[in-house]
């Protein structure tokens, strides 16, 4: 019986990080982006570690006169411009899995070091 609360609990633990994986991975599409020159303005992508959300930021109503590099968020004034975003399936997963691994190299450290020093 303990055995299978531990395979439970281990279970819920990875699915726990694989939901603030994607979590963060969406929240990082807030961040902004440099852009270094106008013509970028049409293909900005969006989103950390790999890009994955696709926006023309020229469409979605950002009239930016000014010197470049410049640093964009991502367009979201839906009541005068489209701001039609395009998700890239496969940049997507790949951003997850990468911050997913990160997560479970941080977790194992933690459990390595901070947990073994206490039992000490």
């Amino acid at each position: 019986m303990i055995e299978l609360l531990d395979k439970l609990f281990m279970w819920l633990n990875r699915l726990f990080l694989v939901f603030v994986s994607v979590f963060l991975v969406f929240m990082s599409l807030l961040l902004p982006i440099t852009i270094h020159e106008r013509e970028e303005l049409r293909v900005a992508m969006f989103g950390y570690p790999v890009p994955f959300a696709q926006q023309d930021l020229m469409k979605a109503g950002v009239g930016y006169e000014g010197d470049y590099p410049h640093k964009f968020t991502i367009g979201t004034d839906f009541l005068e411009y489209d701001t039609t975003i395009q998700m890239h399936k496969l940049p997507f997963f790949l951003s997850v899995l990468i911050v997913y691994i990160g997560l479970l190299i941080i977790r194992y450290l933690l459990y390595r070091f901070y947990f073994n020093q206490s039992e000490k």
